[in-house]
């Protein structure tokens, strides 16, 4: 048996289903060894969407994420996708090929330190010297993945696969099991609390059941991160959306709660509402997989290292055990606490949709969330649109948006969608992103098209990194290097081999039908920018003044 075919059955036996990545001339014995095994191998148009999909695999599945490249090139292209992986808490193995380093000779075809640069990027690098010990090196990489808080790790492989590496060897992933700590002093504070808060992030999603029969025997609120919502569903009557909400209304709700529980979450920039997010001290209680991230950001009274779902269980299993009163919250409480988390919100800032009445983005979203089952996933890239869906998008299940966290990186959803699902083919699934994404990886449609997949993809078409635009126009006034060029979307779609539709009148009863439809299909939505409208407003205003004054006989100049 070859070295890649020992490799291959390693990650079969490992459970792994499906390998992303791109063939080049240092793996070619490797995508022999993917030919003949039964993964299944996706290969994107780039590196970096390779990363992408392995992280939508991931996050819609719970399981790594495999990544395979060559060294050099294929290694480079990919690091944006490593980086997210790592700020995101995301598990992904990625397999590479080991740099040239032969005896005798500098300056080797495309040889790097990749272990020096993949240092901050990963958990850990492994070297797999000798093929005799694939199976080993696999299962401690992938166990590694899982362990603690989730995160990417590299395995540097040699480019020779096709040599006899001998028989394979069973494969033993090492347990992953966190500390299990005595939880009796966590226990009291939750039954002696009145007002108890929970602040949830991506490392609960383990324990959606749970959490909600939880938070519905006791009767506490829940708040969740970006990265956590849908957890329980937002129209839940226990749950309290303030993603792209007032944070000051948020650090009002922390301040009337006497025991705030935040369960896997790291309080990252975006966790913690870019750090103005308020946390009595006295009265925070962090729990979560990972001892770094613990007391981080944020001190606290009690701090525990444990595995979140199973957490929610022993609290739950408390409950039970004695029961104690539910809280003093009222429904009447909560119900007023979610009008005022978007009660400041000012949207004249938001751009406005062609084709709709009324031509809204609340209107769109509204129509997309009315097209999508409740268990479906949005998954966003960064810019405008990630701000607008934040916004206006209900997430009514777990695992229900996905979007780049805390690294942010543009060409994210298209790609992440496709690993998405691949990993959830029962998963309906649709990315939302702006034309400036789409331009960064909108020929992964081939892809998609390729895998026979059946995906949505929507596209707000505003001619503008839009984003960035209205930050250098509230700075400076002026904008510069934002404006872009857009190609004819329904041409790309029909070269791809996607279906196309241009949304119009009548959005609900299109997207849904749309939506619902067989294989790719590419949707464009065209926004106005509100300030470009408003200042055509003014200047036909002024203009009808100008003519009043002028048809009475006052002087009007043309300068």
């Amino acid at each position: 048996m070859t070295g890649g075919e020992r490799l291959c059955r390693a990650l079969e036996e490992l459970g792994v289903e499906a390998v992303f990545g791109l063939p080049g001339s240092q793996n070619v014995g490797l995508f022999e060894a993917l030919r003949m095994s039964r993964l299944r191998t996706v290969v994107a148009t780039s590196e970096l969407a390779a990363a992408f999909m392995a992280n939508g695999y991931a996050r819609a599945t719970g399981r790594p994420g495999v990544l395979a490249t060559i060294p050099g090139p294929g290694f480079t292209y990919a690091l944006t996708g490593l980086a997210e992986a790592l700020l995101d808490s995301t598990p992904l193995l990625h397999i590479v090929g080991r740099p040239a380093d032969g005896p005798g000779r500098r300056f080797q075809l495309q040889a790097l330190d990749q272990r020096a640069i993949l240092a901050p990027m990963v958990k850990r690098v492994f070297d797999l010297d000798n093929l005799e010990n694939v199976e080993a090196v696999l299962a401690d990489a992938y166990a590694l993945c899982l362990s603690g808080e989730p995160g990417p790790v590299a395995v540097q492989i040699p480019s020779k696969l096709e040599d006899d590496a001998g028989p394979p060897r069973s494969v033993k992933a090492a347990p992953t099991s966190p500390p299990t700590p005595d939880t009796r002093d966590l226990q009291s504070r939750l039954a002696e609390a009145r007002r108890p808060l929970l602040y949830v992030g991506q490392g609960a999603c383990g324990a959606a059941a749970e959490l909600a029969e939880l938070v519905e025997s006791r009767r506490i609120p829940l708040v969740a991160t970006s990265s956590a919502r849908g957890i329980l569903p937002e129209n839940h009557p226990w749950v309290v959306p303030f993603d792209r909400g007032s944070t000051e209304a948020l650090n009002e709700l922390a301040e009337r709660a006497d025991l705030i529980l935040a369960l896997g979450c790291k309080f990252s920039h975006n966790g913690a509402h870019g750090f103005r997010l308020k946390l009595p001290a006295g009265r925070l209680v962090q729990v979560d997989a990972s001892s770094a991230v613990l007391g981080a950001n944020y001190d606290a009274s009690f701090l525990l290292e444990a595995d979140v779902p199973w957490l929610v269980r022993t609290l739950l299993d408390a409950t039970k055990t004695s029961p104690s009163a539910p809280s003093e919250w009222t429904t009447e409480e909560i119900d007023e606490w979610r009008q005022r988390a978007y009660a400041r919100y000012d949207s004249a800032w938001e751009p406005k949709v062609r084709g709709l009445s009324p031509p809204t983005i609340e209107t769109f979203f509204a129509a997309l969330r009315g097209a999508m089952p409740a268990e479906s996933c949005l998954v966003l890239d960064s810019g405008l649109h990630q701000m607008l869906a934040r916004r206006h998008f209900p997430v009514l299940g777990p695992g229900g948006l996905m979007l780049p966290a805390d690294l942010q990186a543009m060409g994210f959803a298209l790609p992440a969608a496709i690993g998405a699902r691949i990993g959830r083919p029962d998963l309906p699934v649709a990315a939302l992103l702006g034309d400036g994404g789409f331009a960064m990886s909108g020929f992964e449609l081939l892809t998609a098209v390729r895998e026979r997949l059946r995906l949505t993809v929507v596209v707000f078409n505003d001619g503008h990194y839009g984003l960035i635009r209205k930050q250098q126009l509230g700075q400076h006034r002026h904008a510069y290097g934002t404006d872009l060029r857009n190609p004819d979307f329904e041409g790309i779609a029909e070269a791809c081999g996607a279906r196309y539709c241009r949304l119009g009148d009548g959005a609900e009863g299109d997207l849904t039908k749309v939506v619902a439809g067989p294989g790719v299909t590419l949707i464009e939505v065209v926004l106005r920018d509100a300030g470009r409208q408003r200042t055509r407003q003014v200047r036909r205003g002024l203009a009808r003044i100008l003519q009043w004054l002028y048809r009475r006989g006052f002087p009007v100049s043309g300068g």
